[in-house]
């Protein structure tokens, strides 16, 4: 099982831009520099399988190659797996079939039913696990982006640092209300005959590196319930955004770091770039040379 989050940003987001398929790189990776510092890098991910979106350009091959450190939002490590796996199953002696009723409860069966999942295990999953399997993009048998660098981390030895918990992760969900989960969960089968478009579309904006454009539409495609997916996205992305920051502060201080993230974390007012630039830290293309020590 892949990053949660990710499978419901892409819901979150839907946008199109027209542009020809090019190495990723450009508008995603952010030089973070301080004077007398080694440069450290920013470089926002999408978390999906697809080889368009891991056929990263030079620049960014050899800034994570020079890296001393790689900052990933969790490591997908097997005991994160496994603990991801455990937290999508309701407590004992709870079954969905229960709390969404026989007639919703039967819609999602069906549809579940054709990714390979039966009623009897469909009965175990928490309402925003199912909502999870549901949308989440079309498995290519590989490694999402994120993993493929948390591989290459290792195989290049790299101190390995991890700016959340796998526990905070799953509280963002967890601490919703039943109520909220299942109307998460309708209107993910809402958009389900359009959710493979609309991920495509997502992989066409996240090509185009362009953030601003990422930023302003990523509510384009959002729940019925307006108030929801607020606090959803604040518990999702702010908030997220501010613990992350505390742990990635004390890596920058011996600088030639990598820091790969979701690329909706970095842009916006609570985005990465603006509260690195609040700490003091220039963050810059890396085409604008700031710094010396490169």
């Amino acid at each position: 099982m892949r990053n949660i989050y990710q499978y419901f940003i892409f819901l979150l987001i839907s946008v199109y831009t027209g542009i020809s398929l090019a190495d990723v790189g450009p508008g995603l990776l952010w030089r973070i520099h301080k004077p007398q510092q080694p440069p450290s890098f920013l470089f926002g991910t999408i978390h999906i399988d697809d080889k368009r979106v891991k056929k990263l350009n030079a620049e960014v091959t050899q800034r994570f190659s020079e890296a001393k450190t790689l900052c990933l939002e969790i490591l997908p490590d097997r005991e994160m797996q496994v603990g991801i796996g455990r937290a999508m199953l309701l407590p004992d002696g709870q079954f969905l079939d229960e709390i969404l009723g026989e007639s919703l409860f039967n819609r999602l069966s069906l549809s579940l039913n054709k990714l390979g999942i039966s009623p009897l295990e469909a009965a175990h999953l928490k309402p925003w696990a199912a909502m999870v399997v549901l949308s989440r993009p079309e498995s290519h048998g590989g490694y999402a982006l994120d993993e493929q660098l948390y591989h290459w981390g290792i195989h290049q030895y790299k101190k390995l640092c991890a700016l959340e918990t796998l526990q905070e992760q799953l509280s963002v969900f967890d601490n919703l209300s039943t109520s909220d989960q299942i109307t998460l969960l309708t209107d993910s089968m809402d958009f389900l005959p359009v959710v493979q478009e609309l991920n495509e579309k997502l992989v066409q904006a996240y090509l185009s590196g362009n953030l601003d454009e990422i930023y302003r539409r990523s509510m384009e495609l959002q729940s019925k319930d307006d108030a929801l997916t607020q606090r959803l996205m604040y518990a999702l992305i702010d908030q997220r955004n501010h613990k992350m920051m505390e742990r990635i502060l004390p890596q920058l201080s011996n600088g030639r770091v990598f820091i790969a993230v979701g690329a909706l974390h970095l842009p916006g007012k609570n985005g990465l770039i603006n509260l690195l630039r609040q700490q003091g830290y220039a963050v810059t293309p890396p085409s604008l040379k700031v710094s010396p020590w490169e």
